[in-house]
């Protein structure tokens, strides 16, 4: 840090040259020895004043200018220690989390979306430990599929990587108008893509490539690379800042702590077995652990990421429940999921559930969820899994 100059031209011990010819004739001894203490006081008087002035730009200087995502002067308490922190962050409109200015490289990243596998010979899969938000939703046949988005941090390997559906092109539109990466699509799904239009990296020319050393088929064998399907985002033009309404985030951890607990939570999308999502809330972390079916004795299996073995984890998990129907005359028997207005919803947060509802004004408009007095969730900063249940299976939503 720059400090300001002394204003003298001179040096504050050069007092010589205030008297250009030396000694006064009425400077005696002693009125030497007077003027000398008032010289070291006068002396003694300008340090404090710099001192002051030096603390005081130390102060300041740790107040910056905000950018329209920050938050200022946000208290947070030191890791491993009790003592506040004054410090301006940028909140990342996804999770809400807070980074220092010159640590949140993914500002001006669009979100990017990725289609994965869950089919049981897919797992387990690769990234999802990195992803901000995960949806997921029925396929077809009662099998789950993941529409992992990444923000803060962008994985080399995601995968495997497989095709959309045009409820999910939904999904991606009120993402700040997200780009996303799929291979395949329905009839649907293509026309939407082309139409709306999406940032669909597939048809923008990315590439994938398959580890077939898993010994599955092949339709569970592909994967990306993050970082280069930005690349390729950036080349297409889809660079740009967050356009999107963020979820309101709390601060306080005791805000829902009123609310019925709910430490273990099991969701049959359709029926109970390989495609049952369970989550085990992790009070060490307030987090909740992610489990993917169950094993030949009904026992819920982790769900870890294939390459660092960790277990996916986070910190907010919302059920929304919607409309399922069957599309007409389609040969795969693809579903269709009414993603647009509202409907109930269940938001499973730092142990506890809070009933609440869901609502979403249009395609592009964010879904909304509030609590049943019409007060909007504030969410714990960190990540999310929205795990989307036809409304005809409330009672498959069990927790305790």
């Amino acid at each position: 840090m720059e400090f300001p100059q002394n204003s003298n031209n001179g040096s504050i011990g050069s007092l010589g040259s205030f008297y250009p010819n030396g000694m006064s004739n009425s400077d005696s001894p002693k009125n030497s020895n007077s003027k000398g203490i008032w010289i070291v006081l006068g002396i003694v008087v300008v340090l404090a004043i710099g001192l002051g002035v030096w603390f005081f730009v130390l102060r300041q200087s740790s107040f910056q200018i905000l950018s329209p995502l920050s938050q200022n002067k946000n208290k947070n308490a030191i890791a491993g220690g009790s003592a506040p922190v004054d410090a301006t962050k940028i909140m990342n409109p996804l999770t809400g989390m807070l980074f220092p200015e010159n640590a949140a490289a993914w500002v001006n990243n669009r979100p990017l979306g990725v289609m994965v596998n869950n089919h049981v010979d897919a797992r387990p899969q690769s990234g999802l430990i990195y992803a901000d938000v995960v949806y997921e939703v029925i396929a077809e046949g009662g099998i789950t599929r993941f529409l992992a988005f990444f923000d803060t941090n962008t994985p080399e390997k995601i995968g495997p990587v497989r095709s959309i559906r045009e409820y999910f092109l939904v999904l991606v539109k009120e993402m700040g108008d997200a780009m996303v990466m799929h291979i395949g699509y329905s009839p649907q799904a293509l026309l939407d893509i082309e139409q709306w239009p999406v940032r669909s990296l597939a048809r923008g020319g990315a590439t994938f490539w398959r580890d077939e050393t898993l010994n599955v088929a092949i339709e569970h064998t592909a994967y990306v690379n993050g970082k280069d399907l930005r690349t390729l985002g950036s080349s297409l033009g889809w660079d740009g800042l967050h356009s999107f309404t963020p979820w309101k985030f709390k601060d306080d951890p005791a805000k829902y702590s009123t609310s019925p607990a709910a430490s273990e939570v099991t969701i049959d999308f359709w029926t109970h077995g390989d495609y049952t999502a369970y989550f085990k809330y992790d009070s060490s972390t307030n987090s909740y652990l992610r489990f993917s079916g169950v094993d030949a004795n009904d026992k819920p299996i982790a769900l870890l990421d294939r390459e660092t073995k960790q277990q996916v984890a986070v910190q907010n998990l919302i059920v929304e429940f919607a409309t399922e129907t069957s599309i007409p005359g389609d040969e795969k028997n693809r579903l269709d999921y009414q993603l647009v207005g509202s409907g109930e919803a269940l938001v499973f947060i730092d142990g506890h559930v809070v009933k609440a509802t869901w609502s979403k004004a249009s395609r592009d408009a964010r879904a909304m969820f509030y609590d049943m007095n019409g007060n909007e969730i504030e969410f714990n900063r960190g990540k999310f899994w929205i795990s989307i249940v036809p409304d005809r299976n409330v009672k498959q939503v069990v927790y305790d």
